[in-house]
């Protein structure tokens, strides 16, 4: 797979991604013509999907190197197979309609939920443990905090903040196009202190519970804005520190406290590079492992 990626870096910009995504839009007005005019031909038309099958990969591959949103792309085709839709109905092409009703029902739904409802997101780090494992499949909120606007870069309507306690998807001020998931500390006008693994927010101390312990680390139940979640210490010495936060900013930490790069290592973030809100586990699928639903549920 990362070879696939590095082979088409050089190919990854908005020219191609528009040219390529075009010569989708020319395969399909070509069937069209096709199939109006009676001039169908059968081997032309699988050659032509071979093409539209890799063009598409080549776009897709696009998409995860760019770390662009997938909603806008899905919103474009929504737009087009709905315009191919009502030329069909206005010319009153009984084969063409069908498929284009297919088309236009399946891309809009995969739009409307994956693009700005809930969005996949498999968890790539043991930052967050116990809450989220690596290979958790987790479902995030994109309407969480606004409704998203489609070929904005994630701008939002009615937007807010999190709220202290929920974890979040961004991406951090040190690495802008890679997603990360941590959190919620503290917030704007509020200091923040860390030390001998114990939070303190405006000079109140983080209440922990120990409910495990062994060799290797201590499992707690942490409060903090009226949520309980669970925490993990291990035997290693934790990072101290004192920070005031500026307005508009979020600290945010991973619930393993002592194998997490987060805001005690590069700082605070703003509500405009939150993707959204982790609100459930849907599937876990460790490496070496089959996939299952044990963990699936909803995130604490």
């Amino acid at each position: 797979m990362n070879t696939f990626f590095n082979l088409i870096q050089p190919i990854s910009n908005l020219p191609t991604f528009i040219f390529l995504n075009l010569c989708i839009c020319l395969i399909a007005v070509h069937w069209y013509w096709m199939k109006s005019s009676n001039n169908f031909s059968e081997k032309l038309h699988r050659n032509m999907q071979r093409i539209g099958l890799f063009l598409s990969v080549l776009i897709i591959g696009i998409l995860f190197v760019k770390q662009w949103n997938i909603g806008d792309l899905l919103a474009f085709y929504s737009i087009f197979s709905l315009i191919f839709l009502i030329v069909a109905l206005i010319n009153n092409k009984t084969e063409i309609i069908n498929e284009s009703r297919g088309w236009f029902i399946n891309i809009f739904l995969v739009f409307f939920l994956r693009g700005y409802v809930y969005e996949p997101w498999q968890i790539p780090s043991e930052s967050m443990r116990p809450n989220l494992e690596i290979g958790d499949f987790v479902l995030v909120n994109r309407n969480a905090y606004g409704l998203e606007i489609p070929f904005t870069g994630r701008e939002k309507l009615l937007s807010k903040g999190p709220e202290i306690g929920e974890i979040v998807v961004f991406f951090p001020p040190h690495k802008p196009t890679v997603p990360f998931v941590k959190r919620v500390i503290a917030k704007g006008g509020d200091t923040v202190t860390y030390v001998n693994k114990k939070y303190y927010v405006n000079g109140v101390e983080l209440p922990q519970e120990e409910l495990d312990q062994n060799i290797n680390n201590n499992l707690l139940m942490e409060s903090n804005g009226g949520k309980d979640y669970l925490i993990r210490h291990m035997t290693r010495g934790g990072q101290n520190g004192n920070w005031t936060i500026p307005e508009g900013m979020y600290f945010v930490s991973g619930d393993n406290r002592d194998n997490s790069s987060d805001s005690r290592a590069w700082g605070y973030i703003s509500e405009n590079v939150i993707w959204g809100r982790a609100d459930y586990i849907w599937m876990s699928w460790k490496p070496g492992e089959w996939p299952n639903f044990e963990r699936a549920g909803e995130i604490k």
